[in-house]
């Protein structure tokens, strides 16, 4: 049994972070041509919005649910004409995300430390199902937590709560590994040790009264909760 207050669990968001979000660029490029990067920013950001919206407004629909209806929202906003048909081919695409480069080396890194691993993710538990086994993160992952389980989206704290009845340990003896830092916030401020992969040195927790989290790279997170 690893001492108290020893991480023995490490988990971790899934888009945009096991999942490289630039990965979205290029079929949202097909969809609209020379727009791709600007379509894949108001989608993503989009998406986040109305999963907080719907939180807070209780009224909780899949993520499924919400990313069509964030990709309609972006492409009105941006005033893009999209066929139907390319719009049915463009959903899929946060499914198709390539996994992060150094993601399955950090996961190996933690089990081989004798550290159980798993996603956390407001990803619906029939997407986990599709994307775990087609990236191969299923044969390295030791718990798939959906936000379903909660009907709400992170940050809300039943989310990241989901992480510690699923391990069995005190939030405390929990790693959470994100690049996204409202994630982070919502992560430590509920008590999980947190590392956040942030993209950019000038980017700042936002002001919440949340913890710091740790500052990682993939290269730094197994070393970080060794």
């Amino acid at each position: 049994m690893r001492p108290r207050g020893e991480v023995g669990a490490v988990l971790f968001d899934l888009f945009g972070t096991l999942l490289d979000l630039a990965g979205l660029i290029a079929p949202c490029d097909l969809a609209a041509p020379g727009r791709g990067a600007e379509l894949a920013a108001a989608w993503r950001r989009q998406q986040l919005e109305i999963s907080w919206l719907r939180t807070a407004m209780r009224s909780f629909v899949d993520f499924e649910h919400v990313t069509r209806d964030a990709l309609d929202g972006a492409v009105e906003e941006l005033g893009l004409d999209l066929a139907p048909e390319a719009r049915d081919d463009l959903l899929p695409a946060f499914e198709r995300l390539p996994v992060a480069a150094g993601a399955v080396e950090t996961l190996e890194d933690l089990r081989r430390q004798g550290i159980a691993t798993g996603v956390l993710t407001n990803a619906s538990r029939a997407t986990l199902n599709r994307v775990l086994p087609r990236t191969r993160l299923d044969r390295l992952v030791d718990h798939a937590l959906s936000v379903e389980a909660v009907a709400c989206f992170k940050p809300d704290p039943a989310v990241y709560r989901l992480a510690a009845e699923a391990s069995g340990l005190e939030p405390a003896r929990i790693g959470f590994v994100t690049a996204n830092g409202w994630d982070a916030a919502g992560a430590s401020a509920f008590g999980l040790e947190t590392a956040w992969l942030r993209a950019d040195a000038r980017m700042r927790l936002p002001r919440v009264g949340a913890p710091e989290p740790s500052i990682a790279t993939w290269q730094s997170v197994a070393d970080l909760f060794r």
